[in-house]
């Protein structure tokens, strides 16, 4: 009961504290779309100008981010598409993914299995399948489509439970592929938008250089999940067929 209390309170203070300095420094009259739009210019003169340094610390932070289960990377999947384009974005965030999960993989396979074992052994069974390591393999794939669970708990998963390393690299590559391509496009259309010099507004949405890939994000979402609620109905009825 007291740690609860006590990080509650470490929580208010933090929160207390950002808003105090968010008033002070003024940062509400540079959050926004307005400042943006006003200074996009300069924002991407400065991208221009540095573009080698930004790289650098683009793949750094990313790989480092990924290596240590740190949530909300997708900032990263769009900042790639707005810098670099879709082909060069899409491959640089795949790249950037993988070698992240790879050394995830590596640190918890040698150094803290154990440990996360006792952690998060009790959900196995959304990653083993009874049938065999192709199946399992397949079921990885899936994971990675339909945001069931975190990819860092994934990567964790993979590696406490014993899954052969380029099994893990096969099946990550394929899976992120997707979502990758999606939230590059994304970046991709608000850099085009704003080539145009058009100003960023909630009615850029209704152009199809975003409207589509926010689409094709949704479908990614929803048909696996359909897929599997068909799957369970069907199962059902033939449970039914049976006991009859």
């Amino acid at each position: 009961m007291k740690k609860k209390i006590l990080k509650l309170l470490i929580f208010v203070f933090l929160a207390l504290t950002f808003a105090m300095l968010f008033e002070h420094l003024h940062l509400y009259t540079y959050l926004n779309l307005d400042s943006f739009n006003r200074y996009h210019n300069q924002i991407l003169g400065f991208e221009q100008q540095h573009i080698f340094e930004f790289t650098v610390v683009y793949i750094i932070s990313y790989i480092v981010l990924i290596a240590c289960c740190v949530p909300g990377t997708i900032i990263f999947d769009l900042i790639a598409g707005f810098i670099y384009g879709p082909f060069v974005g899409v491959f640089l965030v795949i790249s950037c993914y993988l070698l992240g999960a790879i050394v995830n993989f590596s640190l918890v396979k040698i150094l803290f299995r154990d440990i996360l074992r006792k952690r998060f052994g009790h959900l196995q069974h959304l990653v083993l399948n009874e049938r065999g390591m192709s199946a399992t393999a397949l079921n990885l794939i899936g994971l990675r489509f339909i945001p069931v669970i975190p990819f860092w708990l994934l990567n964790i998963l993979a590696a406490i439970l014993g899954i052969p390393f380029w099994i893990f690299v096969g099946t990550t590559f394929i899976g992120i592929i997707p979502t990758s391509i999606v939230y590059v496009l994304i970046g991709h259309g608000v850099r085009e938008h704003m080539r145009e010099n058009q100003p960023i507004t909630m009615a850029m949405l209704t152009e199809p250089k975003l409207w589509v890939p926010m689409v094709m994000l949704a479908l990614l979402i929803l048909i696996p999940n359909l897929i599997r609620s068909i799957r369970k109905k069907l199962k059902a009825q033939q449970q039914m067929v049976k006991d009859q």
